[in-house]
């Protein structure tokens, strides 16, 4: 199960750091509704992390956050913000889901921020999260679904990709992503739009038995 271009992100990564959010509101709303599922005794995984400054938002409210990204360049900007920061639980590493270093039922949260239409083999990378939560663990997303936006984007995808060199777009609607999520043994027990005009739902989905 492949990620995003490295090569790509090595090369934003600090103009992404330095860009604004752009829905704060939204970001604000993502944060506050993600710690209603942490707390001291939770291990919580971030992957897609980027440059950290979710993680370094939310591990505060946790046991322990491990926050891997694929590119080393955000995995240093990450590092470099935490070292201004007291978090001591926080670990970034560079990394995707494959990793043999993330342990099967380890976890009680994972959290995937706008990362999923990124990967490869969507279906592949729940599998994984399923297996990598403990019993009963949840998985949390905001992901954009571009079918939703508009016609083009199935169309334009592929080939935005391609230009950028960011190796995979995908066009989700929101019932299809939902029943992908399903599918890989999850049931959604949250899912909510911030906007009625960005199809990015948060979603909260819990493990089951597939």
């Amino acid at each position: 199960m492949k990620s995003t271009s490295e090569k790509f992100w090595n090369k934003t990564a600090r103009k992404y750091a330095k860009d604004p959010i752009k829905d704060m509101a939204g970001y604000e709303k993502t944060l506050a509704d993600t710690k209603k599922y942490l707390g001291a005794d939770k291990c919580v995984l971030e992957f897609g992390c980027g440059t950290g400054m979710t993680a370094l938002k939310l591990a505060t409210y946790t046991k322990e956050y491990t926050a891997t990204d694929i590119s080393t360049e955000m995995i240093t900007i990450a590092n470099e913000r935490k070292a201004a920061e007291k978090a001591d639980n926080l670990h970034f590493v560079k990394g995707t889901l494959d990793d043999a270093s993330l342990k099967k039922g380890a976890y009680d949260v994972i959290l995937g921020y706008n990362i999923i239409h990124l990967l490869d083999d969507t279906n592949a990378a729940l599998k994984r999260i399923h297996a990598l939560l403990k019993p009963g663990g949840v998985f949390i997303s905001k992901t954009p679904c571009l079918r939703e936006k508009s016609w083009f984007w199935p169309i334009a995808a592929p080939i935005v990709a391609a230009v950028l060199g960011v190796g995979t777009i995908k066009s989700f609607t929101v019932a299809q992503l939902e029943e992908i999520i399903i599918s890989q043994g999850f049931h959604i027990i949250d899912r909510h739009l911030y906007s009625s005009t960005m199809s990015r739902p948060f979603w909260v989905a819990k493990k089951s038995s597939i």
